[in-house]
């Protein structure tokens, strides 16, 4: 029987803890801060910050849409 993990699962991962010890949202969002204090560019940095978090969660949800078919995980009871 195999077991993956759903689309929720995957993005909470990246949402809750940091990808590699780096790079976590809130690493990003203090880092975004900090640049946009020195800057004054709000608007271009935080529109930064969320392009590149919805580029590291977008992808992994459509990978993890795409396991649930292949494994076809939605039809099958317990």
């Amino acid at each position: 029987m195999a077991i993956a993990p759903t689309v929720e699962f995957l993005v909470q991962a990246i949402k809750a803890t940091a990808l590699a010890s780096v790079i976590g949202f809130v690493e990003l969002t203090r880092s975004g801060q900090i640049i946009a204090n020195a800057t004054f560019a709000p608007f271009l940095v935080y529109g930064s910050v969320a392009a590149f978090y919805f580029l590291l969660c977008f992808p992994l949800s459509l990978w993890s849409r795409q396991l649930e078919k292949k494994l076809n995980l939605g039809s099958r009871m317990p």
